[in-house]
């Protein structure tokens, strides 16, 4: 019987099919490696090896030991490897078996060669009794493992069923028959109790219930072995072992110093253990990175534990590649180079002088390969460097290493375009020029004031100046290489002191002494007021216009007499233009505020902004905004300044010797900085920094500070004795003390000094009877 049953099922299986194939499905590669193994009397687990790619799925053949195997099945399942086969019971029979791999539909399947035959016999003894010593084992948070000793050799297969606490048994489901069981059960909750129990079945037959075995799931389990790869230009990717079952997906941290860390994004994938790659990182910086996983319960997130913390720093932004110098004039170099950043915001260019230690910062735009470098001295040789940055100056947060070269600025016009020149008195100029890489063939000179004359030969400008003002006189130099230099040479033809009033004759008396004050005997007809900026590079005066700005030097002198420049800071500097302050104060105990404005002046243009001058500083497109704010002119900016917004109203100018300070302020490097003046951030631009490299963060004690602004005299004096042995002078405020000494005859020179170091003298004549 046993045996008619076998025959009868796989003859019903193949007359389900058919034994021709269709020529246009391709045969798939034989399986290999056959094995079969008894489960039981009715029960056999088929395995083999899949050699094939476009199986559609396998045909297993069955047949009584002594007979040959005929297909039993087709099970329509590719890329499997091992089935159960399930016959009538056969216990103690041999069996043999084979199989082929198919391709296309049932009917008309295409069937590759078959294996070779496996003999396998079915157990002896039918038996169907209920399964013992369930066991329940936690794997992780969401799966418990079930196993158990099988008791039955004729099962189609098992029941199981599961319960939380004393809730009503469900069946989790049915698995086949089997000799040894290790069954990994999943889809439970982080921390649940769970009930199991199974029982054999055999068509609608059921064998009584195991022993009951509980087990309690994990707590959510957090991800390990966290790995960060660095990558180009600030970039990572991450891998890490999934330790959860129940995960919905996965959360990212991040931090940077000493900050917390922050959520990068979620990974809403479960079970994965790696990313792509993750761009935008903080370049050249280093990074703390951990993760953890999530699960969805309603809509709401629940997280485990955090992996282990993973170090890492940033690769740098790329650096740019093969910078030159393309031009030069006498006070430009245009720069290319090849950019390699895909995700600068810009580049920053830095030049100096071959030599010195100072930086000039620039910044060129994203994606940039060339730019223009100005205001450069002429016909010295420069140092220029060009990284990739991102945000600029302000709130920097990465740069690039930097490319470097080094060219000459051309040949032109040198030496001191602002000289000294008194009314009256004989001046004589030479007209200085680079020749490094082309000879002089000629200057030309224009514009020259009444008394003043030039010499091509000897390329001089000499003369007596017969009329007072200020002169913009038009040199232009011409080399051999076809190049030319123009620039402004400033005459500011003043008038020196005059002696307003004569001394009075002293007649003393041996060891008699007298006072004669200086007030009255001196004028100076070209100032009458004047300030004094103490400065930690040193003091500067400004001779301030009264008669000419009436309205904006009172203005200025209330934020003097109010106090309110002490403690500010020049805040802007840009290279042969301008050096700014007036607007931002800084103390160590207040930190950052700003200079405490009052209404602002109305304006009064008509003074051309030269090189020396200084004017008020305003609002765009408001001519009558300036408030505290001043700047001195470090270049001839007229074309610029005079009918700009107005035209900025000059109020004084600096004499050249205290534009020697002006001057160190303007040769400092700066930088773009932002400071918090309350909780507000203020953003400065071209900030000077006393540091031989402008720092990326503003350090307030390398801050160019104003520590106090008072007016100053307009004239200084000094006294001579022109005997000694006759009278001695000595000078204390504007009284000179004379003592008589012997007797006889003598004078006593008294010299004054204007503020731009002209003079003029008369003397005290002294007679000791």
């Amino acid at each position: 019987m046993r045996s008619s049953s076998l025959i009868t099922a796989i003859t019903c299986f193949f007359l389900g099919g058919s034994p021709w194939a269709s020529a246009a499905t391709k045969a798939p590669a034989a399986p290999s490696n056959l094995t079969v193994k008894a489960l039981g009397v009715n029960a056999f687990q088929v395995g083999w090896k899949d050699n094939s790619k476009n199986e559609t799925g396998w045909e297993i053949r069955v047949a009584l030991k002594g007979g040959a195997p005929q297909r039993f099945t087709l099970v329509p399942a590719p890329n499997i490897t091992s089935y159960v086969v399930n016959t009538n019971d056969l216990a103690g029979k041999e069996l043999v078996f084979q199989m082929t791999a198919y391709s296309g539909v049932p009917g008309k399947e295409v069937l590759s060669k078959p294996t070779a035959i496996v003999g396998v016999k079915a157990l002896s003894s039918s038996t169907f009794k209920p399964p013992t010593m369930l066991q329940a084992k936690a794997v992780d948070d969401g799966r418990i493992q079930l196993t158990w000793i099988d008791n039955s050799t004729s099962e189609n297969g098992y029941q199981i069923e599961t319960r939380i606490g004393n809730k009503k048994w469900t069946v989790l489901g049915n698995i086949g028959p089997g000799i040894t069981f290790k069954i990994l059960t999943s889809g439970y909750l982080p921390v649940e109790t769970r009930s199991f129990r199974l029982r054999a079945f055999k068509g609608t037959a059921f064998t009584p219930y195991s022993n009951v075995a509980t087990a309690t799931t994990k707590a959510f389990r957090a991800p390990s072995g966290l790995v960060v790869t660095a990558l180009p230009e600030g970039a990572f990717s991450f891998k890490w072992k999934d330790r959860s079952a129940v995960e919905s997906g996965f959360e990212l941290q991040s931090k940077s110093g000493s900050g917390d860390f922050e959520s990068l994004g979620t990974v809403d994938v479960p079970n994965a253990a790696s990313t792509g790659t993750v761009p935008g990182f903080t370049p050249s910086l280093a990074h703390q990175f951990r993760v953890r996983a999530y699960r969805l319960v309603g809509t709401e997130k629940t997280y485990s534990g955090f992996s282990n913390v993973f170090s890492i720093q940033a690769t740098p932004l790329a650096t740019p590649a093969t910078l030159a110098v393309t031009a030069t004039t006498d006070r430009s170099a245009t720069l290319t180079w090849v950019d390699k950043s895909s995700r600068e915001t810009g580049y920053e260019i830095l030049y100096r002088v071959v030599g010195t230690t100072p930086f000039i910062s620039a910044i060129a735009a994203a994606n940039a390969q060339t730019y223009t470098v100005g205001n450069l001295a002429t016909g010295v040789m420069y140092e220029f460097r060009v990284s990739a940055v991102i945000n600029g100056f302000f709130d920097r947060v990465a740069s690039s290493d930097y490319i470097a070269a080094q060219a000459r600025s051309g040949d032109g016009i040198t030496g001191n375009l602002s000289p000294l020149i008194s009314l009256g008195n004989a001046f004589s100029y030479p007209i200085q020029v680079s020749e490094f890489a082309s000879p002089l063939t000629g200057v030309n000179v224009s514009g020259l004031p009444a008394g003043l004359v030039s010499n091509s030969g000897l390329h001089t400008i000499t003369g007596t100046p017969n009329a007072e003002g200020v002169f913009t006189v038009t040199l232009s130099a011409t080399f051999g290489n076809g190049s030319t230099s123009t620039r402004d040479l400033i005459l500011r033809i003043l008038q020196p002191p005059t002696v307003a009033s004569a001394f009075t004759a002293q007649n003393l008396a041996v060891a008699a002494t007298s006072t004669v004050s200086v007030t009255g005997k001196f004028a100076d007809s070209g100032t009458t007021s004047a300030a004094r900026v103490a400065t930690t590079l040193g003091s500067f005066d400004i001779i301030l216009f009264p008669i000419a700005t009436p309205l904006t030097v009172k203005n200025f002198m209330d934020y003097v007499d109010a106090g309110e420049y002490a403690n500010s800071f020049f805040h802007r500097s840009v290279a042969d233009f301008v050096v700014q302050g007036g607007g931002f104060k800084y103390t160590t105990g207040g930190g950052f505020t700003r200079v405490t404005t009052f209404a602002p002046v109305t304006n009064e243009p008509g003074i051309s902004n030269l090189r020396g001058t200084v004017a008020m500083a305003k609002l765009g497109g408001d001519p009558n905004s300036a408030t505290s704010q001043f700047f001195v002119n470090m270049n001839n900016n007229a074309a610029n300044l005079d009918a700009q917004n107005g035209g900025f109203t000059v109020f004084g100018r600096v004499p050249e010797a205290g534009m020697k300070v002006v001057e160190l302020i303007s040769a400092l490097p700066v930088r773009n900085y932002n400071i918090t003046i309350g909780t507000e951030t203020q953003p400065l631009t071209d900030v000077p920094v006393n540091a031989a490299t402008a720092p990326i963060v503003l350090d307030p004690a390398q801050l160019v500070k104003i520590n106090s602004v008072s007016a100053a005299p307009i004239l200084t004096y000094q006294v001579t004795s022109q005997n000694p042995a006759i009278a001695t002078a000595s000078l204390t405020g504007t009284n000179v003390t004379i003592i008589a000494i012997a007797t006889g005859s003598t004078a006593i020179q008294v010299k004054a000094t204007d503020l731009d170091g002209l003079t003029v003298t008369q003397n005290i004549a002294v007679t000791v009877p």
